[in-house]
C-alpha cells in the first residue's frame, strides 16, 4: 500500500501504529510455537528466523514499495537508497524483529520497529517490545502470547509517547513520555561497538546491553542507560532516533563530537553498513565529551 506523499504526520503515525499492532502478536504466536534459528550465511551474529521473514511479508503489504528493510534490502544500494529517503513522500525504514536472538531465545529484550522518514530524515518512529515487562522473579520462560506485557514507544512531530501492552496491542491511550532525570553512569553497549571499542571503567562510564538497538533505546527513553552508541545499519537507527531526539538526545560522531550529516543516509557507506564509524547518543555535549573519553579503539 503507498501512502500519499501529502498525508499529515499523525495519519502517518496512526498506519505505523496498525501495523505494529499487527506484527508484535503475530511474533509472539510465532515464538510461542517454537521456531528454528539459523543465520544469514556465513555471519554467526546475523540471526533469522520464520517470524523475521513474516513479519518482513507484513511491511510489505502495508506499505508497498515506500519501505526499506532489512530482509529485503539486498543489494538495495547507498543511491537507491538516497533517492527514496531525499523525497518528500513518506519513506519507511523498518527492521522487522530487531534482537533475533533474544527473540528466539526467549528474552525480553526484541521487538518490531519502523520509521516513517521524509526530507531525508527520520520524522516519526514506532517502537514495540511486547516482552519487555517479563516477569524476572523466577526461572525465565516463554509464556502464552495473550498474557506478554511490553511497552510502545513512539514519536511524531517533535514529541514522545509511550504505552502499556498486553498480547502486543496497547492496553491504555498512548502518553506524553518525558525525557528521563536519571543519571545511572551506564552506557548501551552492543556487539559491533564491542568488537570494536573498549570501555575504560575508571572514568565511571559501564556498559549494558540487552541485545538489541531496540532495547538499547528504550532503556535509554526510559531512564535506565544515560547514553547510548550506533554503529550498525540505516534500519536499527531510523526507528528509534525520532524518539530519542523527542526526548533531547542527540547523535555525536566520536571521537572528534562532530555532527551528523544532514541526510540520515549519509551516515553509512555504500553498502548501507555504518560499521567504520562510531556515534554517541548522548544529552548534551558535555556528557558526550565525557563518554568519548571513556572510549578507547580495541
Amino acid at each position: 500500500m503507498t501512502i500519499p506523499p501529502d498525508t499529515p504526520a499523525q495519519d502517518v503515525l496512526a498506519r505505523m501504529l496498525v501495523f505494529v499492532e499487527e506484527a508484535a502478536p503475530l511474533a509472539l504466536r510465532m515464538r510461542a510455537a517454537g521456531l528454528d534459528m539459523t543465520n544469514k550465511g556465513s555471519d554467526l551474529g546475523q540471526a533469522l528466523t520464520e517470524a523475521d521473514l513474516a513479519v518482513s511479508r507484513l511491511l510489505h503489504e502495508r506499505f508497498g514499495p515506500d519501505l526499506i528493510e532489512e530482509e529485503t534490502a539486498g543489494d538495495l544500494g547507498h543511491a537507491t537508497a538516497s533517492a527514496l529517503l531525499a523525497r518528500d513522500a513518506w519513506t519507511f525504514v523498518a527492521d522487522p524483529i530487531d534482537g533475533t536472538r533474544p527473540f528466539a531465545g526467549g528474552l525480553p529484550g526484541w521487538g518490531v520497529m519502523v520509521a516513517a522518514c521524509r526530507s531525508s530524515w527520520p520524522r516519526i518512529g514506532v517502537m514495540s517490545l511486547p516482552v519487555w515487562n517479563e516477569d524476572r522473579a523466577g526461572p525465565a520462560q516463554i509464556g502464552p502470547p495473550e498474557t506478554a506485557r511490553g511497552i510502545l514507544l513512539a514519536a511524531c512531530e517533535g514529541q514522545a509517547l509511550w504505552a502499556p501492552t498486553q498480547g502486543g496491542p496497547t492496553t491504555e491511550p498512548l502518553r506524553v513520555l518525558e525525557r528521563p532525570a536519571t543519571r545511572t553512569g551506564h552506557v548501551g553497549w552492543l556487539a559491533v561497538s564491542a568488537q570494536r571499542y573498549t570501555l575504560d571503567y575508571g572514568r565511571g562510564w559501564f556498559p549494558w546491553s540487552e541485545g538489541g538497538s531496540i532495547s538499547d533505546a528504550a532503556l535509554l527513553a526510559t531512564g535506565r542507560l544515560d547514553a547510548t552508541l550506533t554503529s550498525n545499519m540505516p534500519w536499527d537507527l531510523a526507528p528509534i532516533l525520532p524518539v530519542l531526539e523527542a526526548l533531547g538526545f542527540k547523535l555525536f560522531h566520536w571521537p572528534d563530537l562532530a555532527e551528523p550529516p544532514t541526510a540520515f543516509i549519509d551516515l553509512y557507506d555504500a553498502e548501507l553498513s555504518g560499521h567504520d564509524d562510531l556515534w554517541m547518543i548522548c544529552r548534551d555535549r558535555d556528557q558526550a565529551a565525557d563518554l568519548a573519553r571513556a572510549i578507547r579503539r580495541a
